[in-house]
């Protein structure tokens, strides 16, 4: 029995894991990032421990805690160098943690450990490689090769979002760097997108469902204004989805993966909507050759993903 900790800007997540992928009993609490990493570390542990009491388990059979974290890691030092939104930088949440309780800590990428999930109980199940794409204010990824996690020679391997899909002039991504497939694959890169479509088209149907103001815009506005009729919102989810087969494309054509699977909020649209036309992109963009052919599919586990990916660090 372990227990997995998915650690968030917003909220952090905490789940007693069984050897099934089974998810026992659960505790949450907001991060308040505003705080310092030794206080956001003594809630890290409280959750863990919240949720071992909740499940009924006793604390001297948890075998150990694994940790989901966004950002760069070292899982054999236990220290997290840097996390976006939470104030971590060089920090030892290992010892932190073990000061407290003094059991076995593990840490990860928050995307790999969704990968893994998928990879034990998920969409990916029995397949010896696999690309996770979670589509939310970035795009993170995990990635499964021969049956085992991918984390490359410094473990800040899979980082498919800061792929370029825009070579000269591309608009400029959080990390820095301009034209990266993060910029226009993600929810923040629909977004901007369906804002440029609103301001090209004064009468669309985005405005009524925004309330006239652009700034309420939300992954979901083109796609409902497409289903509805309108032209608008049909170029500005073409778009998107032209960027997010690129990418995807890229990923087949440089590992021929068994299978992507796709997460996040926008991934929930209708099949009819998004997934179905999206195979059909994807299918002029890859490499032609014979043989089995990569699935894309939508990914299982939702929110759950990280806090079983954690479990499963070792």
């Amino acid at each position: 029995m372990k227990i997995g900790i998915d650690v968030g800007g917003t909220n952090l997540a905490a789940g007693v894991v069984d050897g099934e992928g089974n998810i026992l009993a659960r505790a949450s609490t907001p991060t308040a990032a505003n705080r310092t990493p030794e206080e956001i570390c003594a809630d890290i542990v409280r959750v863990a421990k919240e949720a071992a009491e909740r499940s009924g388990v006793p604390l001297d059979q948890i075998e150990g805690v694994g940790m989901g974290v966004p950002g760069a890691i070292s899982s054999a030092e236990g220290v997290i160098y840097h996390s976006p939104n939470i104030p971590f930088d060089h920090t030892p949440v290992r010892t932190l943690f073990r000061q407290a309780w003094d059991i076995p800590v593990y840490l990860g990428n928050d995307a790999s450990c969704a990968a893994l999930a998928e990879h034990f109980v998920g969409a990916a199940k029995g397949c010896g490689s696999a690309v996770i794409v979670t589509l939310g204010t970035g795009i993170g990824g995990g990635i499964i090769l021969g049956g085992r996690l991918f984390v490359g020679a410094n473990e800040a391997g899979a980082e498919i979002g800061h792929m370029a899909v825009e070579a000269t002039d591309g608009w400029q991504c959080g990390c820095g760097r301009r034209g990266c497939w993060e910029a226009y694959g993600s929810a923040t890169g629909l977004k901007r997108i369906t804002r440029e479509e609103m301001e090209a088209e004064p009468d669309s149907l985005m405005w009524e469902l925004t309330g006239g103001d652009s700034g309420h815009v939300s992954g979901r506005t083109s796609f409902e204004a497409a289903a509805r009729g309108d032209a608008a919102g049909k170029r500005a989810v073409d778009r998107y989805l032209r960027y997010l087969a690129v990418g995807i494309a890229n990923l087949i054509n440089i590992l021929q993966p068994e299978i992507i699977c796709l997460g996040g909020g926008i991934s929930n649209e209708k099949d009819e909507n998004f997934l179905l036309p999206l195979r059909k992109l994807v299918e002029g963009e890859r490499f032609t050759h014979e043989g089995p052919q990569t699935r894309i599919v939508k990914a299982k586990l939702g929110n759950d993903a990280g806090i079983i990916g954690a479990a499963l660090l070792e």
